[in-house]
């Protein structure tokens, strides 16, 4: 089978799972936009072992992308569609997967894939209208009520015109089933993160020791941080640290929560938050391994539709987790059930600063929960199996065979790797390298990501 991943981020595990498809014999062409600095990226070099059949590819479009820009971001969006749409159609897929994508480019792919009789799953990460809503009330809250009717109409349309929609948590089903999308094309395949590429290190390693957190506790906020995110915690946390001699706060991150602390930590002791950017992707076990405590923090608006898959990161790197966000949420459910953490409320400071006191004071029960972290990892995180289940989603739409569904729970029929024959193998949309650069597009105003 010929098939084309499209993940906007970059992100690791969409990554591994184009590994794993190209190593059962699938062609694969897997493209992400290169030129959003904001997000941390995973392994987006070839790597030894890499199946001769997988392509990755960074894609650039001509104008600045701006992600929190409400007058040029849809611009940029749409040069994105055009450039992942004229990756694909040089590549002349069976199918077309696409994540995290914002709504006016995942149109313009969408139509361009029914062009190519090119089947299409819409790999549902976030219900997008609602994050626009979100992003607008804060932003500008006169537009929001028309962008969000504009942006819901959208995605329904999408989602409609999709042959498979995997859902990464059941409670989107919820939500799809008041728009009316078919059950029948309902998948839920929660993510996950790479277990071999995300590994327990001691804490005493090398990275450690570069930043003098081999011998302190230390709590550690790793990925992208907007003000969803709730940096404002993270401040607070600081400002209690800044008491304490064996304790400090790491703080790597990019976006407008970040470029917010950062604005506000000149005013604490030098040492109570280290802010770093994103460190390389090779080094992220040795950086999660510094921890003693990983932290997770969302905003209780936004938690109905994040899942922040820095979660499931930090269950690999088997450390303790404190994760402000909603009990809804499906990332502190996770951690609930993993016995890997502690869940706090995200809109009461006294809260995390309670739970980092028991957790310096205690800590066994930092050890205990790090150790669980890691077991619940390898036990659901085998790429094997969870290939397994969006081959059987792919053989569904491409071959029709019938594949068990289920809204609320993982769809658990495995296939085999078998494939129609390929077909003719052509060019990739490639300039020079590994990367492609679009065509401008007509301009616009806004979109989720």
């Amino acid at each position: 089978m010929r098939i084309f991943v499209n993940d906007f981020c970059g992100h690791p595990f969409q990554l591994e799972l184009s590994r794993e498809l190209a190593h059962r014999g699938h062609h694969v062409c897997h493209v992400y936009f290169a030129d959003n600095h904001s997000t941390p990226k995973g392994s987006t070099e070839r790597k030894a072992g890499d199946s001769g059949s997988l392509d990755i590819e960074g894609l650039h479009i001509t104008s600045e992308f701006s992600k929190y820009s409400l007058l040029t971001r849809r611009q940029a969006d749409r040069e994105y569609g055009a450039a992942a749409a004229c990756c694909m159609k040089r590549f002349h897929p069976d199918l077309v997967i696409s994540a995290n994508m914002p709504l006016d480019g995942q149109r313009i792919l969408q139509e361009a894939s029914r062009e190519e009789n090119a089947k299409f799953v819409f790999w549902l990460q976030d219900v997008y209208s609602v994050a626009i809503r979100f992003v607008l009330d804060k932003k500008a809250p006169l537009l929001a009520p028309l962008g969000q009717a504009y942006y819901q109409h959208l995605e329904k349309t999408l989602l409609q015109n999709s042959d498979a929609i995997v859902c990464i948590a059941p409670g989107f089903e919820k939500v799809l089933s008041k728009w009316k999308i078919p059950a029948t094309k309902l998948y839920v395949i929660s993510n996950w993160a790479p277990l071999q590429e995300i590994v327990q290190t001691p804490k005493d390693n090398e990275w450690a020791r570069e930043h003098g957190v081999a011998n302190r506790f230390c709590f550690l906020y790793s990925g992208t941080l907007g003000m969803k995110h709730r940096p404002e915690l993270l401040l607070e946390l600081g400002k209690f640290l800044q008491t304490r001699d064996d304790a400090c706060l790491i703080v790597i991150a990019g976006g407008a929560g970040a470029d917010w602390l950062a604005s506000k930590a000149s005013e604490l002791r030098p040492g109570a938050i280290t802010l770093l950017p994103f460190q390389p992707y090779d080094r992220l076990s040795e950086v999660m391994g510094s921890a003693d405590v990983l932290i997770t923090l969302l905003d209780s608006a936004a938690g109905e539709f994040a899942v922040p898959s820095k979660v499931l990161s930090y269950l690999c790197a088997g450390r303790a987790l404190i994760v402000g966000a909603p009990k809804a949420n499906e990332a502190a459910k996770t951690v609930e059930r993993a016995n890997a953490g502690l869940v706090i409320s995200p809109d009461c400071p006294s809260d995390i600063l309670r739970t980092a006191k028991h957790l310096v004071e205690n800590p066994s029960a930092c050890s205990e929960y790090g150790r669980n972290a890691r077991e619940f990892a390898e036990k659901t995180f085998a790429i094997e199996s969870i290939t397994d289940r969006f081959l059987a989603v792919f053989d569904s739409c491409v071959n029709g065979q019938v594949v068990a569904h289920s809204p609320t729970r993982q769809t658990r029929t495995a296939i085999s790797a078998s494939a129609p024959a390929a077909r003719a193998q052509t060019a990739s949309c490639l300039g020079k390298g590994n990367e492609v650069e679009s065509q401008p597009v007509s301009d616009g105003v806004m979109s989720p990501r």
